[in-house]
């Protein structure tokens, strides 16, 4: 007896104890993923210790939360008027009274500086009331258009502070939701932006998706196991199987306290369409063989069951190697999507194996031949092995088609975009920078030994923040030398042309003394407590990462500091930025070690290398071909679809192992024939093989109705991979086989 044999007899002789202990594993592990929550935050894309992570985390420790939501309203009568201003003021007293809002800025609240004879006062710009003279000083105010206003004065914003709150991710939503009911009793439209709100919709969408795709995912995979077996043992089996091995493996992601994110959001699903295909291979091949003279059913399902065991498990093997490579990958969520995949895949070749075992065992269904499927099946084989120069052309212009779209792929990720058009947060974000102009904080910070009293320093700045605006680069810009540029007005002649920074330290000097003495002059969110950093923010256009980054770059050419101070980019938005390096080194560095992983195990595992090297194009062809999709079609590569080469190979490549096993097995069968071991091996493995693909390209293709569209995206793409990888395994493998005559070791 060999060892797949004893394994099946054990699980069966002991089934009740197996099935207890499965149950058991099964409760545990939806206890651990009732704790799964959903998180798109900036730190799950960062591995720990990472440098510009802590550099944002150190700007959070000296200038608070930087996280800001922009509330605006538009009013085609002005909001430079009574009305508009005490709406301002309502909605300001509205945010702040939300827990998590730690304060608000706007037309309502920000101070201006005055002067009697030798004092200083710092107080409100508005008093309460307007005039004729109101909008006319605060469209003429450079501190306050564009800043606070729009330069027509129909549009002004609010912008509330979130609070450095240690556990912001988890509170976000809730502080976002309570601040949306409390504006519902404002009779105005208020617009709402920014980042964190960003972040918001995507974890609403999140867990929308996540429930919706698993229910439409196991729909699908029903319609399609039912036209494969035309009976309900099978079906309801294999749907029972794959759902406890979803369960099983959200079960241990929830125990290391991981979330569902944009990313991570599809291992439910992938573990339903993955955990199909041994079900599929072990029910199919339990089926269709026909019984020897004297053996009884239960010897005829053993023995399927065995002989599929090792081509099963070597699927297992190289998905999971696909997977695992993505551990290389830089980004955190990345890794922790490829580890959980392949911890998956085991699970899922486990629960396939105890299930069908087990299952088969009240199947009383008859031995299946025949049918279209079959013939399908049968006409592949005969035309891959008769015309397999033909087949190889057409692979091959499909392939360099592939090729050349892959030189017009772009690398970025957008995370607005991600949203679907007609999403509200879109539509505010759209609405904003039309009637406002850009809001979206780019943070730098200037550092010195004593920034704040260096005059040469501060001038330099005020140089650089209004050639930010005058060059369009930036919509606004704002930082302390310009409460510094105000003082010197407000001491000197007040008129336009003294908005500038002092000539001398003295002078400077006096000036801060004067601010500071006032109560309510506050620095501490512009400059730090040593006084050597110096916090300058510009307002620009929301974009992708690589959008961002362009911007970045020409606000720091722009400058020319001092050659004692540094400029560095801070906050958020440089993170955004990185991340595209971090898309490009790990799609590189996945799918190089999935590559050597696969194919290695591959020329291992069936003793030929050669052979393994013919298998090389029949699984990158399908891979080109996606990415080039990609290309032509202007797809980006981004983070939600950088794992699409290591997820591809690692499923594609299960069609190729089925293969690869079974003509080995028809070689030892022909005596060597190659010719014949393909058209049999096609025709013995291409009914499993089309009922598998058809499955997962379906249940792939499910996530297309996702909110969040890069996700819908993936599963199109892999969809269609895994439709390209049938026709690549079943066509062009075994036309390059017949080519290539490959020596096969058989013993």
């Amino acid at each position: 007896m060999n060892f797949s044999r004893a394994v099946v007899e054990w699980i069966q002789r002991f089934r009740w104890l197996v099935v207890l202990l499965a149950l058991a594993v099964t409760v545990i592990a939806g206890i651990g993923a009732s704790k799964v929550g959903v998180d798109n935050s900036v730190e799950i894309w960062f591995l720990e210790g990472d440098e510009s992570l802590g550099s944002w985390q150190a700007f959070q420790e000296t200038f608070g939360n930087d996280e800001v939501v922009v509330l605006a309203v538009h009013r085609e009568d002005g909001m430079l008027t009574q009305a508009g201003m005490e709406r301002l003021e309502e909605i300001g007293e509205i945010a702040k009274g939300v827990d998590g809002i730690e304060d608000v800025i706007s037309l309502a609240t920000i101070e201006t500086i005055s002067s009697g004879d030798d004092w200083l006062e710092v107080a409100p710009v508005w008093d309460g009331e307007t005039d004729e003279e109101f909008a006319g000083e605060v469209l003429a105010d450079p501190l306050l258009v564009r800043n606070l206003v729009s330069e027509d004065g129909n549009t002004a914003i609010v912008l509330a502070q979130m609070e450095a709150l240690d556990n912001i991710d988890a509170a976000r939503d809730g502080v976002l939701a309570s601040l949306d009911t409390a504006l519902d009793a404002v009779d105005d439209t208020v617009w709402k932006a920014g980042i964190g709100v960003i972040y918001s919709a995507l974890n609403q969408a999140s867990m929308v998706d996540s429930a919706s795709l698993i229910a439409a995912s196991y729909g699908v995979i029903l319609l399609g196991l039912f036209f494969a077996f035309h009976r309900v043992v099978p079906v309801l089996l294999t749907i029972g199987i794959v759902g406890i091995s979803a369960t099983w493996l959200m079960g241990v992601y929830g125990a290391f306290g991981r979330s569902i994110n944009m990313v991570t959001l599809i291992l439910p699903t992938l573990m339903l369409v993955i955990g199909v295909s041994d079900c599929v291979h072990f029910l199919t091949h339990a089926a269709q063989r026909q019984a020897k003279e004297g053996e009884s059913r239960l010897d005829r399902v053993r023995h399927a069951l065995a002989f599929m065991f090792w081509p099963c498990l070597l699927n297992t093997l190289t998905t999971a190697a696909g997977f695992v490579a993505l551990s290389v990958a830089p980004m955190a969520v990345v890794r922790d999507l490829g580890l959980f995949a392949a911890l998956g895949v085991v699970g899922a070749f486990v629960a396939s194996l105890i299930g069908c075992s087990i299952g088969l065992l009240w199947e009383k269904a008859e031995p299946q031949t025949g049918g279209v499927l079959q013939s399908w099946a049968d006409w592949l084989g005969r035309f891959a092995a008769r015309e397999s120069t033909r087949v190889l052309v057409v692979a091959l212009f499909c392939t360099l088609m592939g090729a050349w779209g892959v030189t017009r792929l772009q690398v970025d990720t957008y995370s607005i975009d991600y949203l679907r058009e007609s999403h509200e947060v879109r539509q505010h974000s759209d609405a904003i920078e039309k009637q406002f102009g850009p809001y979206t904080p780019v943070e730098f910070l200037v550092e010195a030994d004593d920034v704040l009293y260096d005059v040469e320093i501060l001038a330099a700045v005020a140089d650089w923040q209004d050639a930010m605006v005058k060059g369009d680069v930036a919509g606004w810009s704002r930082s302390a030398v310009d409460r510094i540029r105000r003082l010197e007005q407000v001491l000197g002649d007040g008129k336009p042309e003294s908005f500038r920074v002092p000539g001398d330290r003295e002078r400077l000097e006096q000036a801060l003394l004067l601010y500071e003495s006032d109560a309510d002059a506050d620095l501490s969110k512009l400059v730090s407590a040593d006084g050597r950093k110096l916090r300058v923010t510009a307002g620009v256009d929301m974009g992708s990462a690589q959008e961002i980054g362009v911007a970045i770059d020409s606000l720091t050419a722009l400058a020319n500091l001092p050659s004692h101070a540094t400029l560095t980019a801070s906050g958020y938005l440089p993170l955004y930025v990185q991340m595209m390096d971090f898309i490009v080194t790990s799609q590189i560095r996945s799918f190089a070690l999935a590559f050597l992983l696969i194919f290695g195990l591959l020329g291992v595992l069936f003793g030929s290398f050669r052979l393994a090297l013919l298998a090389i194009p029949a699984n990158l062809g399908p891979l080109l071909c996606i990415l080039g999709f990609m290309g032509i079609t202007g797809i980006r590569l981004d983070v939600a679809t950088v794992t699409i080469s290591a997820v591809v190979l690692g499923l594609v490549v299960d069609d190729t192992t089925q293969f690869m096993y079974r003509f080995r097995h028809e070689m030892k069968r022909s005596g060597g024939d190659h010719v014949v071991s393909v058209e049999r091996a096609v025709s013995g493995i291409g009914r499993p093989i089309l009922v598998t693909s058809m499955v997962l390209a379906a249940g792939f293709s499910i996530l297309a109705i996702a909110t969040v569209k890069s996700v819908a995206w993936f599963g199109v793409l892999v969809g269609m991979a895994v439709f390209m990888a049938l026709l690549a395994d079943l066509l062009v493998l075994p036309a390059l086989i017949v080519k290539f005559r490959p020596h096969v070791y058989l013993d």
